[in-house]
């Protein structure tokens, strides 16, 4: 009775709280309780909660399955889980576990669950997974931080994944053993990205639990083509050099997840590790260096794998001077000092004469002087081998050359001659071209070109040799004077500061003297050519004078001192004939009075007629066939006369009759 008066109270409060907030295992579930590994001596019981159990305080209890004992507390806290010591009796049998929430003075029980202890084993979720796609399967690889406590790695997996682009699409599911951490997921497709999740469980134990999801993971596609990198370098003419490299961003597919670089570079002559830059987000990258070479390498890398390695050389600053010899009796470099930590001498034999080999020797002064130590790298050195040597230090902490020379440690003649010879012959003079004597061959910095030649004679006597000198830098001369029409036998050889070596020699035939023209006779052609220019431009002006310079025309009747038209203001004048007198020139009784006038008009008219030429289509009104119509006016004198005849003739000719007025004071009518 006291048992079931002690669980009434608490039956009716949980009574209450399903009636007013519904179902309790909506708000509490039922505890879960495993082990995280199969060795482990610790429990993990864990619940969730929802709704009003947030703030609640929670007590897990457990008693035997099937017994009537008492229940039994293993632990009291806020939080959503318990741990749980290892107990020898809680391992054999099975237990009935449940929780209870207290909120003030109200308390919520949850289902109980009946569980095997040993019996249930719950890992955690793959920890740190590494993804390596290759071709069309994809590798997942991960560490379990319970390796340590002895945690197998064969399990159970279970992967899900889906396309990228399909987000909302159905996962793929797929379960396997695995015998180790690590899973293959085979015929995906390259060109496509992917999401995925993993969870295991163990396969030791009777009743195993799944971990939990890991977060999803995006799969990029796998990086197909090395880093393509481009190099700048900024000089400072003061020993340092900004170097400065750039590559270019990867496509969309790569770049899911971030891409990264990593970049190894040799910057820092002194010392022959080379300083790795890792995990670069950018795409530039720049950093102070010396004269000196610097090489390394960069490639790209993503979640799935990385690129293959892209090698990065930017050669040593050009140099042809200064150029030095070293002979016994000196001691160079001259800047060299004895400091250990921030210099260094750096010197190499050149391959071919102008390339620095893969391999560099750097000497420090580690035990003796300056001198031992620069007289000991001599004796490593061959003769008639160029050198290269640079000298390094750091001034606040940026890398500086401050001496660097080309150097033999002793120079002999030239072993080869140059190269190609070849000659271009004109009448009096050759151009000669050829190729410059490699390095290598040279044992000796090529001081200058030593070009001879020598003429042959009919008789075969040959004239003393001449010799010209011609930079070392030239790879052309022209030879000027040569006689024409002769044999010539050209030497070419190099020389340095031992000598000249071996010379080429070719021979040449200069050609005949071509006859100049008689300055008389390109005078003469010059002359005749101006006189047929002169004449075609004659005919053409003759031919095309009529539209070149088009004739004037003349008027058809001179007009009169006395007598003026206007063009402008014509008025019709209707004729009135008061009187007219008509006479035959053949009548026997002409007036008297009037012949002479009438004479004097006709021998004007005759002769001002034969002089000008009649209109095409109008008549001349003085002809034969009016002749015999007669104006007669009535003349005081001689010179009035003449005045009315020419007033007549005009009033004729325009076949009109006017009243004129004469110079006189009395006025003078003309009857028609």
């Amino acid at each position: 009775m006291e048992a079931k008066e002690h669980w009434f109270l608490p039956g009716f409060l949980v009574l209450a709280m399903v009636i007013a907030q519904g179902t309790t295992s909506k708000y509490l579930s039922r505890p879960q309780c495993y082990k995280k590994t199969e060795k482990a001596t610790t429990y993990t019981c864990e619940w969730t909660k929802s709704g009003p159990m947030q703030n609640a305080t929670y007590e897990l209890f457990y008693k035997r399955s099937n017994s009537a004992e008492n229940k039994k507390s293993l632990g009291k806290n806020q939080q959503s889980y318990i741990f749980v010591n290892d107990d020898k009796v809680l391992e054999k049998v099975p237990v009935d576990l449940w929780v209870v929430a207290y909120i003030g003075n109200w308390s919520c029980q949850s289902h109980s669950t009946s569980v095997r202890l040993n019996e249930s084993v719950k890992y955690e979720a793959p920890q740190n997974m590494s993804m390596s796609r290759s071709s069309s399967n994809l590798t997942l690889s991960w560490v379990n931080k319970e390796v340590k406590n002895h945690m197998p790695e064969d399990v159970v997996l279970e992967v899900k994944f889906r396309r990228l682009e399909k987000t909302s699409g159905i996962w793929n599911t797929t379960e396997t053993q695995v015998k180790q951490a690590m899973v293959t997921l085979e015929n995906l497709q390259n060109q496509y990205m992917y999401q995925l999740q993993v969870r295991q469980k163990s396969k030791h134990v009777k009743c195993p639990l799944w971990s939990d999801w890991t977060p999803i993971l995006d799969v990029p596609t796998e990086i197909q083509n090395p880093t393509e990198v481009k190099w700048t370098v900024e000089d400072f003419n003061n020993g340092t050099r900004l170097l400065k490299l750039t590559w270019g961003t990867p496509p969309y597919p790569v770049s899911v997840g971030q891409v990264k670089y990593n970049l190894s570079l040799h910057i820092w002559p002194c010392q022959l590790k080379r300083k790795n830059h890792t995990n670069i987000t950018t795409t530039e990258f720049s950093v102070y260096v010396t004269y000196s070479a610097v090489s390394g390498y960069i490639f790209s890398f993503n979640k799935v794998g990385k690129s293959s390695q892209t090698h990065i050389l930017v050669p040593a600053k050009h140099l042809t001077y200064p150029r030095k010899s070293w002979p016994d009796d000196k001691l160079i470099p001259r800047n060299y000092t004895p400091r250990l930590k921030n210099s260094c001498l750096e010197w190499y034999k050149l391959t071919d004469g102008e390339t620095q080999p893969a391999k560099v020797n750097i000497s420090k002064i580690m035990n003796g002087t300056v001198e031992e130590t620069l007289k000991s790298i001599r004796q490593k050195m061959d003769d008639y081998v160029r050198y290269f040597y640079l000298v390094h230090k750091q001034t606040d902490g940026k890398p500086q050359t401050t001496e660097m020379r080309l150097m033999y440690k002793k120079e002999g003649a030239a072993s080869k001659a140059p190269e190609n010879l070849t000659v271009n012959v004109i009448t009096n003079s050759a151009k000669l071209h050829w190729k410059p004597i490699p390095v290598q061959d040279q044992q000796g910095f090529l001081t200058h070109y030593e070009v001879c030649y020598t003429r042959s004679q009919n008789d075969g006597a040959i004239e003393i040799k001449k010799c010209h000198n011609i930079s070392a830098s030239k790879t052309e001369y022209l030879i000027q004077n040569l006689t024409p029409k002769s044999v010539y036998n050209i030497y070419l050889a190099g020389a340095t500061a031992a000598g000249s070596g071996p010379n080429i020699s070719i021979h040449i035939f200069t050609k005949l003297q071509p006859k100049s023209i008689n300055g008389w006779m390109i005078a003469g052609i010059i002359v005749l050519i101006a006189i047929l220019i002169t004449i075609c431009l004659f005919i053409i002006i003759k031919r095309h004078k009529s539209k070149i310079f088009p004739p004037i025309p003349r008027p058809m009747v001179a007009e009169s001192n006395n007598y003026r038209v206007s063009t402008q203001d014509m008025y019709e004048i209707k004729e009135e004939v008061h009187e007219l007198q008509l006479h035959d020139k053949s009548s026997k009784d002409p007036n008297p009075e009037e012949a002479p006038l009438l004479e004097v008009c006709e021998d004007s008219n005759e002769k001002s007629l034969g002089d000008s030429s009649t209109p095409d289509g109008v008549s001349d009104p003085l002809t034969s066939n009016f002749r015999g119509q007669v104006l007669s006016l009535e003349t005081a004198d001689p010179s009035q006369r003449e005045i009315d005849c020419e007033v007549t003739m005009l009033m004729y000719r325009n076949g009109l009759v006017f009243d004129m007025k004469a110079d006189s004071t009395e006025d003078v009518g003309t009857p028609l």
